[in-house]
């Protein structure tokens, strides 16, 4: 009896070592799945003064990783798509680094005056190959929505309009991106937000100073609370 025991952990021990280094077999040379790494974005033209084309970058991932490089591909998603083939450029296919789990591609979205009134949307799905499958159904596909409209960020907060940047209007807004050449997230501190609304004034005074007094729609010039007067 003691015996049989002792046999059935040494197969069970066995068992465990085998799948172990099954694991390790497929994690590095066996299926591999991708994915996007988030399903969503709205980009805007009006953030990038003077551009008519962006590099959007796009984030994928690789459920294991290989030894040497591997090609993935990316399709356009025709039927969740409303952009035209004009208003866009996405390569053939892309390469995953040897040893990496992640990588970034790049799509080119192109500007035009639709963009003033309409939202286009492309829409990304991951395409199996001979190096990798689909991943989860959440994660197959990437929404793309591009337009050249203006949305108060959440970080203008009633602080920022107090005491940085006054009452939010799309046409200040687009004078701040055109004067700091930055586009601020959530994460942004006030400090790092005061700094911005100071050199978007002085931006403003300079303007001024060569006649071109910068104003709101209803054609008051346009100010900053910041720094005082």
């Amino acid at each position: 009896m003691k015996l049989k025991y002792i046999f059935t952990i040494l197969a069970a021990a066995a068992m465990f070592t085998s799948c172990n280094k099954e694991e390790i077999l497929t994690y590095d040379n066996g299926t591999r799945y991708l994915s996007f790494n988030s399903n969503k974005v709205e980009v805007s033209f009006s953030k990038y003064p003077g551009e008519t084309t962006i590099q959007y970058p796009v984030v994928v991932k690789s459920s294991g990783y290989s030894e040497k490089e591997m090609i993935y591909k990316i399709a356009v998603s025709a039927q969740n798509t409303t952009a035209q083939a004009a208003d866009y450029a996405l390569p053939a296919t892309f390469t995953m680094p040897a040893k990496a789990v992640t990588d970034t591609f790049y799509v080119s979205l192109n500007y035009s005056s639709k963009l003033d009134s309409e939202t286009m949307k492309l829409t990304l799905a991951i395409e199996a190959n001979e190096n990798f499958l689909e991943g989860e159904t959440e994660s197959r596909t990437f929404e793309l929505n591009f337009n050249n409209a203006l949305t108060k960020p959440n970080w203008w907060s009633s602080t920022v309009t107090n005491y940085y940047l006054g009452s939010y209007s799309d046409l200040k807004y687009k004078y701040f991106l055109q004067a700091t050449k930055v586009d601020l997230d959530e994460s942004a501190s006030t400090s790092v937000i005061r700094h911005y609304a100071l050199i978007f004034k002085a931006w403003l005074a300079e303007q001024a100073a060569a006649g071109n007094t910068i104003t709101e729609a209803d054609g008051t010039p346009m100010t900053v609370p910041a720094g005082g007067k």
